[in-house]
């Protein structure tokens, strides 16, 4: 074992050590506090009383994001075909999640995900370019510019932003009560655990929003509609804003950029009032069929926006928590 590691915790001869896998082929060693490992906690959840709607669905996500590493499901009357797809379905998206045994009456799962890795700064980026290439690849086949079967991908996208958020909120919350975990993972303070939180849940709603614009796509597709020449650079030029709006909220965070996250907020701002105006005038433009799926489309990105408005919102704040070039914060008596 390196000297320097063992220094630091203060191993010696004689002490016991904990070893556990993780999903990365690494394994993690730490010392134990006595011959015999504290065990984990079993989330125990009888399957017979979560009778309204996806009840036992969230009940798994929820055990899983406060950091269960055991849910321990049964049942007396036995699991239904659609409750055990139910389950295998979640361990695709909750990311270290995996069905480690199974009966007729017992489902048991456990988490093997290393709750500090990935930083969460690098899993808000992922998700930030994940969630824009979702709304980039709708609208570039709205213009001509996609192929139309390119509107499987944004599916695939979505699980794909599913993991991200699920993995990254189960970090964030275990963070609350684990110093050193939020030391690991980047955080530098209580206030960048609720930031953190507000931003995944924004880009959260703008992978959502660009499912819509899909959707939307998907129907002038149907009814044979293309973009006439004012609608096509219309669209155009409000994308190469967005784009420049979206690099400048999440680059503002990352950086802690007070002037990046300000210039954001009013970009943002500005874009929201044009696209606002846009979808009151497009019952004037466009026929009755075409005119529900291009008012959606525009009301979709205003909402993608805004969200991009509250992470600079964010960034601001985040900039303010100590002194820089724009403020200074004086510790001592006035």
């Amino acid at each position: 074992m390196p000297k320097e590691w063992v220094s630091l915790i203060k191993l010696k001869e004689g002490d016991y050590v904990i070893i556990e896998d993780t999903e990365e082929s690494r394994v993690k060693i730490k010392k134990a506090d006595s011959e015999f490992g504290i065990p984990p906690t079993v989330c125990v959840i009888n399957a017979d009383v979560c009778t309204s709607q996806n009840m036992l669905r969230r009940i798994i996500i929820g055990a899983y994001l406060v950091g269960h590493k055991i849910i321990w499901v049964q049942t007396e009357s036995g699991f239904k075909p659609n409750d055990i797809e139910g389950i295998r379905a979640l361990t695709e998206i909750l990311v270290g999640l995996h069905v480690t045994d199974q009966t007729d009456n017992i489902i048991i799962l456990q988490s093997l995900a290393d709750p500090s890795r990935p930083m969460i700064d690098s899993s808000i980026r992922r998700l930030y370019l994940i969630s824009s290439s979702m709304y980039e690849v709708a609208l570039g086949i709205l213009l001509g510019e996609e192929d139309p079967k390119r509107l499987e991908d944004i599916k695939a996208l979505e699980i794909e932003c599913d993991k991200i958020y699920w993995l990254v909120t189960r970090q964030l919350l275990l963070s609350v009560n684990d110093r050193a975990l939020a030391e690991e993972l980047g955080i530098r303070s209580n206030l960048w655990l609720l930031g953190n939180r507000t931003v995944i849940r924004m880009l959260k709603s703008i992978v959502a929003d660009s499912e819509c614009i899909s959707r939307y796509v998907e129907n002038l597709l149907k009814l044979g509609y293309k973009l006439d020449a004012e609608t096509a650079r219309w669209f155009t030029n409000i994308r190469e804003e967005i784009r420049k709006l979206s690099n400048m909220a999440i680059d503002s965070l990352i950086t802690r950029d007070l002037m990046g996250g300000n210039n954001a907020v009013e970009s943002a701002n500005k874009l929201a009032k044009l696209l606002e105006a846009a979808e009151m005038v497009a019952p004037k433009k466009y026929n009755v069929n075409v005119c529900p799926s291009i008012s959606g489309i525009v009301r979709s990105l205003r909402n993608i926006v805004l969200n991009y408005r509250y992470v600079g919102e964010v960034a601001i704040n985040r900039s303010v928590e100590e002194s820089g070039e724009y403020m200074n914060i004086d510790t001592g008596d006035f």
